[in-house]
């Protein structure tokens, strides 16, 4: 009866241990940043476009590409925050791939086409994420900023 009560401690104890910890880290309660890639329409000037009304964000629509959403001006955050970089912008979703390419209609006649390239990144508890390494549109590379960590931000000069 001791050997069955120990054997059954011993399963216990064993299956308790989670074999999903990564140095220390418990990953169902790990947590990570993940990336994020936003583009801010911009006039010769540097005028935001969306900010000035040349472009309603209502009526922005994508036309191929994983997902977007608007980021509208942040109404709680100081004025020289660095997080105002952000202001009306659109943030692409990055998909799970090295290259990817969004088509969003601004309007009901200017398209634009933008293609990136990525870089698959490991981290712990085995999640992987693609990272923004290149941002090309009508045949010309952008500037890729990383504002705050894993945040990026390219402009696009229409």
């Amino acid at each position: 009866m001791k050997k069955i009560f120990t054997l059954i401690l011993i399963g216990l104890l064993l299956s308790s241990c989670s074999n999903k910890e990564d140095n220390g880290i418990d990953c169902g309660l790990f947590d990570p940043k993940f990336p994020s890639l936003n583009i801010k329409l911009v006039d010769s000037n540097g005028n935001n476009l969306i900010e000035n009304g040349t472009y309603n964000p209502n009526e922005i629509t994508l036309q191929s590409g994983l997902g977007l959403r608007f980021n509208l001006a942040d109404e709680f955050a100081v004025p020289d925050a660095d997080i105002r970089e952000f202001d009306n912008t659109i943030k692409l979703f990055i998909p799970n791939e090295s290259t990817f390419e969004y088509v969003i209609q601004l309007n009901e006649t200017d398209i634009i086409s933008l293609d990136f390239s990525a870089e698959l990144t490991r981290i712990r508890c085995d999640i992987t994420y693609f990272i923004p390494t290149e941002s090309v549109f009508d045949n010309q590379t952008l500037e890729l900023k990383e504002v705050f960590v894993l945040k990026f931000l390219t402009e696009i000069e229409l």
